[in-house]
């Protein structure tokens, strides 16, 4: 069967003159299945806020850079960890390797869900990659599990496993991946900010560089009074953002300040409370410094992300790859068995592992042990007992 190409190219913009109904239209048609236009209203959301786009690269951030490792059978754990490790595809190949495709997964976070292939070689027992698919490529319509939509007359092309990974931000079958997502709260953030910055910076333009204005006699505003051709050529070298001239004898002309109602300060405050709001479905905290994020270490990323919501990522994806990458490597490498290896990541931060340390001390003073594997788990690290040298 042939399957559709992976090309996406956007033709209309869903966030042009972006409006609440047109929001409720984009998210309807999703509600029906077609996905198109709320996968590409998501993406362009990222990419047309600054406040979205800091906060979802934090996101992302904290997964893609988060330390892993392979956790089991000490042999079978290492050719695992190194299968995976070692996948790095051809540029031409159009494949991923495993730490892209970890990148990818946390795009469900937005979108509600996450598919991919793995390129497997040697009976299963070998992966030369995985390709990545855009969201906007599949359709749920009469369908509790996406797929393609056949183009050439074979019908829909339901992806199955293992040759396919079905990623969730839930990893739950049982809910709507598309009403999952956050893109929803956010496009209505982004519609409501929008309309805000517009109002914003027009009145900047109207109010914050004022235009002079000149009132002359009605015999200087004749447009036959070469006067009137000098004192326009007079303004016209003197000012940059234009002028006006008008007759005052014929007319009364009152031009409002500031003072007749436009605030800059409610504007940036509104702007403001939409962008803690921003943070908040993102990162599930407001960040006290979000112009900095993008050069901070993977710990102060980490930090960035609340823990509760950092840990539920990844245990959505570590349930992935366990489930539909380790099995079936496992299995054609080393046949079928409840023992075999786990990904996991390493989220522990310094601050916590500290805050574990002085326990583990405070129990040893008081004359208690704890089991090393217990003591691993708990840290995310291997800890095994120090060898004490006999002295003579």
């Amino acid at each position: 069967m042939a399957i559709s190409k992976n090309i996406d190219r956007y033709q209309v913009e869903q966030t042009f003159d972006l409006q609440p109904l047109k929001i409720q239209q984009i998210f309807r048609s999703a509600n029906g299945g077609t996905v198109r236009k709320q996968v590409r209203l998501g993406n362009e959301l990222t990419e047309k806020d600054p406040a979205i786009s800091q906060a979802w690269s934090v996101r992302v951030a904290g997964i893609a850079s988060c330390p892993w490792e392979i956790v089991g059978n000490t042999e079978h754990a290492r050719f695992i960890e190194q299968t995976l490790r070692n996948i790095q595809p051809a540029y031409s190949s159009g494949l991923s390797s495993f730490s892209e495709l970890l990148q990818f997964l946390q795009s469900s976070v937005m979108h509600g869900f996450a598919l991919a292939q793995t390129e497997w070689r040697a009976g299963g027992s070998r992966i030369d990659g995985f390709r990545i698919f855009s969201q906007s490529l599949f359709s749920f319509v009469d369908s509790d599990l996406p797929y393609f939509e056949g183009q050439d007359g074979s019908g829909n092309i339901k992806p199955q496993y293992p040759k396919w990974i079905y990623h969730t931000s839930t990893n739950s079958r049982d809910s709507e991946p598309l009403r999952s997502g956050i893109v929803r709260p956010l496009a209505y953030l982004y519609a409501f900010r929008r309309h805000i910055q517009i109002e914003y910076l027009s009145g900047l333009e109207q109010y914050g560089k004022p235009q002079p204005f000149v009132g002359v006699e009605g015999y200087l505003y004749d447009d036959e009074n070469e006067n009137k051709q000098a004192i326009e050529e007079m303004f016209q070298t003197m000012t940059y953002n234009g002028y006006g001239l008008y007759n005052k004898d014929a007319m009364s002309i009152e031009f409002p300040t500031a003072d007749s109602g436009f605030d800059v300060q409610n504007f940036l405050s509104y702007l403001e409370w939409t962008e803690k709001q921003i943070f908040r479905i993102i990162l599930g905290q407001d960040s006290t410094s979000s112009s900095d994020n993008s050069n901070r270490s993977t710990a102060q990323v980490h930090n960035l992300v609340r823990a509760d919501m950092l840990a539920s990522d990844a245990k959505a994806v570590e349930e992935t790859v366990n489930n539909q990458i380790i099995k079936p490597l496992y299995e054609a490498t080393f046949g079928a068995s409840i023992e075999k290896p786990v990904f996991r990541f390493r989220l522990k931060g310094v601050t916590e592992i500290k805050e574990m340390s002085d326990v583990l001390k405070i129990l040893n003073e008081a004359g208690y042990s704890v089991d090393e594997n217990t003591v691993s788990e708990r840290l995310g690290f291997k800890v095994s007992k120090k060898e004490v040298e006999n002295v003579d």
